[in-house]
């Protein structure tokens, strides 16, 4: 899974970890796997994130040639990403959620078209379930329009063209980062513990001059919420702490309050009108989730409220 000895190591794999034992497993399993991806030359980089549930010893045991770096707390994924960053050697950086699995040759497609775009900043593969359904892969820039007008920002990726397209953002569950450019603008801002970061980097490659590239030719499973799912309600919690830092890192102040209240309102709304559709489990968990928004809005929008301490 290493670099094999004398070899130009053209991408740097970086997988960020916490309590995902067996979805890693199956990631790296992958990775070995990919012959096309490994006769590129390759160096795998595991940064987990304090977790308990044996995965120091599994990465050992299993995957002996990555680089197994532990942090002592969980420092979330933009922090991670940026040690991960300051080790690797490839020309290009994978940056791969636990809860994907590479097919085949789709990680080399991926490597050969961005060395033919001169420059390209960050380029994302089409993401698909695993019956190899389509995935959602691009994202938009996060604006007041999307909360006043929910689905008015969402981008198609299902088309039929295998041409490669420039986007806003991408989701970050499998891109490729060109190191050079990773670099120039500083890596991951980890004040973005969870969510987002994938997004404001992509705004910053594009003020640097950087192209935001889509390439639906290459695919990469993703077992989509796995990562997550566990802990849903502070998963969301966790969202909304990234977006209304990214809104007042990205706008002026009156349009980040005026974002925060349509976003107190609509959940307010909710409060008052959904108890009378709970008939299910995700109705109650979304309910629980809207009052759980709210007493984060009541307490001055901490932190704590999130990921950082489940």
């Amino acid at each position: 899974m290493g670099s094999r000895e004398g070899q130009t190591i053209t991408v740097s794999i970086i997988v960020i970890t916490k309590d995902t034992r067996e979805l890693l497993k199956g990631c790296l399993a992958s990775v070995v796997n990919d012959t096309p991806l490994q006769s590129l030359g390759i160096e795998t980089i595991i940064i987990d994130n304090a977790s308990n549930d044996g995965t120091d010893s599994m990465v050992r045991q299993e995957f002996p040639d990555s680089i197994y770096i532990r942090n002592d707390v969980n420092a979330g994924f933009a922090a991670a990403v940026n040690r991960a960053g300051h080790v690797a050697r490839g020309k290009y950086i994978l940056l791969l959620n636990s809860d994907t699995i590479l097919i085949e040759g789709e990680a080399a497609k991926m490597v050969g078209i961005a060395d033919a775009i001169d420059n390209m900043g960050i380029l994302g593969p089409q993401l698909v379930y695993e019956d190899l359904s389509i995935q959602r892969s691009v994202a938009s820039i996060p604006r007041l329009k999307g909360e006043l007008l929910p689905g008015s920002q969402r981008r198609r990726t299902n088309v039929a063209s295998n041409d490669v397209s420039d986007v806003e953002s991408l989701i970050g569950a499998a891109i490729l980062i060109r190191k050079s450019a990773f670099d120039e603008i500083g890596g991951f801002d980890e004040r973005f513990f969870f969510f987002l970061e994938e997004t404001d980097f992509c705004l910053r490659l594009r003020t640097a001059g950087y192209r935001i590239v889509f390439c639906p030719a290459a695919h990469v499973i993703h077992l989509q919420g796995k990562t997550v799912r566990k802990n849903w309600v502070r998963g969301r919690i966790e969202y909304n702490i990234s977006l209304r830092k990214f809104i007042r890192k990205h706008h002026a102040s009156v349009y980040g309050l005026a974002f925060d209240s349509v976003k107190f309102i609509k959940a307010l709304l909710f409060i008052v009108f959904l108890p009378f559709l709970l008939f299910g489990e995700r109705s109650r968990m979304r309910y629980l989730y809207y009052c759980k928004l709210v007493d984060w809005y009541f307490s001055g929008c901490p932190d704590t409220f999130g990921l950082r301490n489940p």
